[in-house]
């Protein structure tokens, strides 16, 4: 690839699968470096490898789990041709990809401070060939929490996982919510999101994540999305950041 010049405009190929999330980050992208240019928009492997042939970019920013070719594929096709930056809602996969050349990694839901972290990392790279990720592959996913020890009343309960509804932040605790009881643990949401199988498990707000299979009703309440849980009366709001996870239910 010819090292960019400031005669030469910056391009850059986004390919992820979820219509929200590319729209958030093609917005933030204008905000934080207008003078990038997106010259494609894909939803899937294929089409991004077929992009970057054809338009060649300097840039893509490459959804780790896409249909067809992965973006794990698709960024071993474009080795030394452009810089790669994964998305992903999974650390192994981001952190791999880190070891084996990309330039950085986003984690779902967008941060733009994350973003522009990335970014500054992206213009130092530009003068560099970009990297060889031709052995990248995509690691095991270690196995996710099935057993939690929880707190209820004088009573210490072993909870299979399977079996939460919810879990919500509770002052210093965390609550933990099923159809016959609720109990603490104090793992913080933060860190009992990386034990989760984060396909069984949705963070729907800062302090709250579900277990999907539990999920009575979704629907729009003020430009905005809320839930219901099985056998439950209240209504969970779902913010913003996290409403692309529903576009398929």
């Amino acid at each position: 690839m010819n090292s960019p010049t400031l005669a030469h405009s910056i391009r850059a190929l986004i390919a992820e699968d979820e219509a929200i999330l590319r729209k958030e980050l093609v917005a933030a992208l204008a905000m934080l470096w207008p003078d990038l240019e997106i010259v494609a928009e894909v939803s899937d492997g294929q089409n991004a490898v077929a992009k970057l042939n054809e338009l060649r970019p300097e840039i893509a920013f490459l959804d780790v789990r896409m249909p067809g070719l992965s973006g794990i594929d698709v960024a071993r096709l474009a080795t030394h041709r452009c810089h790669i930056v994964f998305i992903t809602a999974y650390n192994d996969h981001a952190i791999a990809a880190f070891d084996h050349g990309a330039v950085d990694y986003l984690l779902k839901p967008l941060d733009l401070a994350r973003l522009a972290l990335t970014i500054q990392r992206l213009k130092q790279r530009l003068h560099q060939q970009p990297a060889d990720m031709s052995s990248l592959s995509v690691p095991a996913k270690s196995e996710a929490l099935r057993w939690i020890q929880a707190s209820s009343g004088n009573q210490l309960r072993f909870v299979n996982v399977d079996d939460v509804q919810c879990f919500h932040a509770d002052a210093k605790y965390t609550k933990l919510i099923t159809t016959r009881f609720e109990a603490l643990i104090r793992t913080p949401i933060k860190d009992l999101l990386k034990q989760l199988d984060l396909e069984k498990f949705w963070q729907i707000s800062r302090s709250a994540i579900v277990n999907v299979s539990a999920i009575d009703t979704v629907q729009r309440i003020d430009n905005g999305l809320a839930l219901r849980l099985q056998n439950r009366a209240e209504w969970l709001n779902v913010s913003q950041p996290y409403q692309h996870q529903f576009r398929q239910m």
